[in-house]
């Protein structure tokens, strides 16, 4: 091995492991398409991810794509790409070509330019080609270039616009900066321009003289006395003017050259922008599915994601009028994007999606297949889990669930299946499938394809709630109205049972009731919002409307109901609830101390009479040597829902 492949190989390694970068992310699939020349090197048996990082790591001869022949599982290395002089593409049934798309390292500002003065100038290529030149750069740190369109001219730099004093604005050249890891990482920059000042208003909420780009991005991360969502950076004087306004607030950014000073405007990216590549003062214009009027940049990229009508790749975002353009198309399908000059449309397109397994925690999350918002692959045996607080369960809604089918059927064997696990149940999913609602609060998502067709595939949403009913044998548990707190929806119909083992009883505490005030009528003569417990043989139930705190109720059997029912009108917070098993001992007149029912799960506890005093003056040694003792399992710890409140016995109560 030469030194220069030596050096490529341990540089783009070193950055890969480094960046978390997925190899076949420097990829991008063109499916069903091979190269009509024979590869320069073949290996066998291998997966798409593998076959990528060969490609990455390949010393011997520059690779620049591959075929992955699905069927057998073959990985064809290519020392050119389909856009070289005499390439091609041809149909081919079981391979998919796959392209180096290292410009996806980059962030691409149209109609800049950043210095006059670059390391290295190279002719007559691609801005892909010129991306990987960059990223493989060795005899320096190659950090951004300029690319001119019309001459397809490539200039590589080792600066960035901090050091070159800001960005120049230049029709038909376009300035790509290597996607940072720190501060800057969380906004988008729109090059050069400032916010718009409005009349009787104050732009800027905070000014720092003499700080570094990359401080005055961490100041506005950091800011805490008001909600920091942009700022404008002068070169000159390095001055950073933070801002509680986006362009979209004021009408737009002020572009025109009205003094010396060199500014650029950054916006800050949340969680829902951060899953699209910006491309600012571009579109697709035509292309558009879906217009929303009066949205911010973040609510159109939601909406892009949550669309369920179309898949939507991209939109494009009018910055003054706050129009957001959803579209089925991306730049690559219409023949590139189309430059808007200084009309401030900005285009975004989505992220592919690489996952193909992890463990999801928390109350809500996303969740893809992979290579989506395109079809996913072939060979794939993806597998999730999603696993939620204990005593709740799994919500999932899709957006969208298309899989490829060989016959009318689905959910035959070797074919591309959707399978959910939960508890010891396995669903298969049929296309166009909504929502399903697991029984636990942990469950297994997997994703198993075959190498003959492909698909869109599925997107999917998750988030945890109460369950509407369920059987109940553990020792301890929670319950909840669904929703709780937010609120719980109409027409509920809701049935819990807890069931002790023999001879056990039950002892429930309702930390919360907020339902439906019952003017007119009891609770259990109303068709209003109710709870009713009932004991299984008990000849009359408990009904409770309205609003209670702390409530207790102990069962006389070892069975247990409880009914919510809701109607179509009035919905409040709902009821929160816990419940443990109390396992009953007399106390031996012959023995000095007391057997517990197991001394590691229970804790000896008197259950009060509902008449005692309020004032709450009771001591336990004024028990009769008759009563009988109860044990209380105190496993049970509130989870961060549980809103106990420490109240004195005037708000408590017993039913």
């Amino acid at each position: 091995m030469d030194t220069f492949h030596f050096v490529v190989w341990i540089l783009s390694f070193c950055c890969l492991v480094q960046s978390d970068i997925v190899y076949k992310s420097l990829f991008h699939r063109m499916p069903k398409l091979r190269m009509t020349v024979f590869p320069i090197k073949t290996l066998n048996n291998l997966s798409v991810e593998a076959c990528a990082r060969s490609c990455v790591q390949e010393s011997s001869f520059d690779c620049q794509s591959f075929d992955m022949d699905n069927k057998i599982q073959s990985c064809r290395l290519h020392n050119n790409t389909h856009e070289s002089n005499d390439m091609a593409l041809i149909v081919s049934k079981s391979t998919d070509h796959y392209r180096t798309y290292f410009e996806g390292l980059f962030h691409r500002l149209p109609n800049h330019l950043l210095t006059f003065d670059h390391k290295r100038q190279i002719s007559e290529i691609s801005v892909e080609q010129c991306a990987r030149m960059c990223v493989l750069e060795v005899t320096f740190r190659c950090l951004g270039f300029d690319y001119e369109v019309k001459h397809k001219n490539c200039w590589l730099t080792d600066i960035l616009p901090s050091a070159s004093h800001g960005l120049i604005p230049q029709v038909n050249t376009d300035y790509y900066e290597r996607q940072s890891s720190g501060p800057l990482e969380y906004f988008l920059n729109f090059g050069y321009g400032s916010l718009q000042q409005l009349e009787g208003e104050h732009i800027y909420h905070k000014t720092v003289m003499g700080v570094s780009l990359v401080a005055c991005a961490h100041l506005c991360l950091a800011e805490n006395s008001f909600k920091c969502t942009s700022f404008d950076y002068v070169f000159d004087d390095k001055s950073c003017y933070l801002s509680m306004y986006i362009a979209a607030n004021v009408y737009g950014l002020v572009t025109t050259r009205t003094d010396d000073k060199n500014v650029a405007h950054y916006e800050y990216k949340d969680n829902y922008l951060r899953r699209f590549y910006p491309t600012p003062y571009s579109a697709v214009l035509g292309h558009n599915e879906k217009t929303v009027t009066g949205v911010t940049p973040s609510a159109c990229a939601r909406k892009c994601l949550e669309e369920n009508n179309f898949i939507c790749r991209s939109f494009d975002y009018q910055v003054k009028e706050g129009t957001c353009l959803l579209s089925t198309k991306t730049g690559s399908d219409v023949g590139g994007l189309i430059s808007q000059g200084t009309s401030q449309v900005h285009h975004f397109e989505m992220k592919p999606n690489f996952d193909c397994s992890g463990h999801l925690k928390g109350s809500s999350g996303y969740l893809a297949s992979p290579n989506w918002p395109r079809n996913y692959g072939h060979n794939l045996n993806c597998s999730w889990t999603i696993m939620v607080p204990k005593f709740k369960i799994i919500k999932v809604s899709f957006t969208h669930l298309q899989l490829f089918k060989e016959s009318r059927k689905s959910c035959i064997q070797n074919s591309d299946r959707l399978l959910i696990v939960d508890k010891e149940q396995v669903s298969c999913l049929e296309n166009n499938v909504r929502e399903f609602i697991s029984q636990s609060n942990i469950i297994t998502i997997l994703f198993i394809t075959n190498s003959k067709g492909d698909a869109p595939g599925f997107r999917l949403q998750f988030k945890t709630d109460w369950a509407c009913g369920g059987h109940y044998t553990d020792t301890y548990g929670e319950i909840s109205s669904p929703g709780w707190p937010s609120g719980y929806p109409p027409t509920q119909n809701c049935t819990w049972k807890i069931e002790a083992p023999p001879t056990v009883r039950i002892y429930l505490t309702f930390v919360k009731v907020d339902l439906e005030e019952h003017i007119k009528r009891s609770c259990h003569h109303s068709s209003y919002d109710v709870i009713e417990i009932s004991e299984d043989s008990a000849n009359s139930s408990t009904f409770l409307c309205g609003r209670y705190d702390h409530l207790t109720y102990n069962s006389t059997g070892n069975i247990l109901y409880i009914y919510f029912t809701s109607d179509s009108r009035v919905e409040k917070s709902g009821f929160h609830a816990f419940y443990t098993f109390v396992y009953n001992k007399l106390l031996s007149n012959n023995s000095n101390s007391t057997e517990l029912y197991d001394s590691n799960f229970t804790y000896k506890l008197e259950l009060l009479p509902t008449d005692i005093p309020e004032s709450g003056n009771y001591s336990i040694n004024e028990v009769s040597e008759e009563s009988p003792v109860h044990y209380i399992d105190l496993h049970l710890q509130p989870t961060a829902e549980t809103p106990i409140e420490k109240s004195n016995r005037a708000t408590s109560g017993n039913i």
